[in-house]
């Protein structure tokens, strides 16, 4: 399933550049006069028109990020770090308590692991390399192959075996109904969704699954991870002292991470 984010992106507009047409995820004049009325959207990819929709999601991505919700860049994709800073942007809209992720940076917070990793975002959090075992793509364009996975030089040898292990005990048809071919992204040097401090992903120590059927504040009655049929595939992980937020605490079901909580 790729992404396809341009009804939210409709609702941002709406919201904040007067956008009067329908939600109903055709980009059409409406939509892009709302976009032009967003202060710094992009109309060139390195010197060539970029097309309607881009222009669109754009134009939303700019919006939220003015609004305090990190986008990962207003390149007019609308992939899972833009989804996350539009529910985040909902949940602010409804006045709905959001999660208080201050702390997950397992053993303790940041600064424990700065003594344990190093700095995030630096290089030794991209020297892991590690090579999947079945075909993967980006979750967000599924026309985009991942060849290799970079993370942590520390985990790389226990995030290759664990892989290893899900090719062994799952046939190729049980990966794909899992989402397990849907990457969601590793090394991200960022802040938590809704939070001030570095993302476990910072370091390079977490992976992201099927972000579209795993979203961020989903729990166990809708998350494709948390059905049974993915139990094997948490017990891999398991066994190699990884931790699945999902299972633990019942949201961000696609997140999986190294450090304990």
């Amino acid at each position: 399933m790729a992404w396809n984010g341009i009804e939210k992106a409709q609702t941002v507009l709406r919201m904040v550049a007067v956008y009067d047409g329908a939600i109903d995820g055709d980009v059409g004049r409406l939509s892009l006069a709302a976009a032009e009325r967003v202060e710094g959207t992009r109309f060139l990819d390195n010197g060539r028109p970029i097309t309607a929709a881009r222009i669109v999601i754009a134009a939303a991505q700019i919006a939220l990020a003015q609004a305090g919700h990190a986008v990962g860049g207003a390149d007019g994709y609308w992939g899972p770090s833009t989804d996350a800073a539009y529910e985040l942007w909902a949940a602010d809209l409804a006045g709905v308590p959001l999660v208080d992720r201050t702390g997950e940076t397992s053993w303790g917070r940041a600064g424990d692991l700065v003594r344990r990793y190093g700095a995030p975002g630096s290089a030794i959090c991209t020297q892991g390399k590690v090579r999947p075992p079945w075909a993967m793509v980006l979750a967000w364009d599924e026309s985009q192959s991942v060849s290799t996975i970079s993370c942590h030089a520390e985990v790389a040898g226990s995030l290759g075996l664990i892989f290893e292990h899900i090719a062994d005990t799952h046939t190729p048809a049980q990966i794909e109904a899992l989402g397990l071919h849907l990457y969601g992204g590793c090394y991200n040097d960022r802040l938590m969704r809704g939070g001030s401090q570095k993302s476990i992903h910072a370091w390079g120590l977490a992976l992201d699954f099927d972000p579209a059927h795993n979203r961020l504040h989903w729990g166990r009655d809708r998350a494709r991870l948390a059905m049974p049929d993915a139990d094997r595939f948490w017990r891999i992980w398991t066994a190699e002292g990884w931790t699945s937020l999902g299972r633990a605490k019942n949201y961000d079901w696609m997140h999986v991470q190294a450090p304990a909580l």
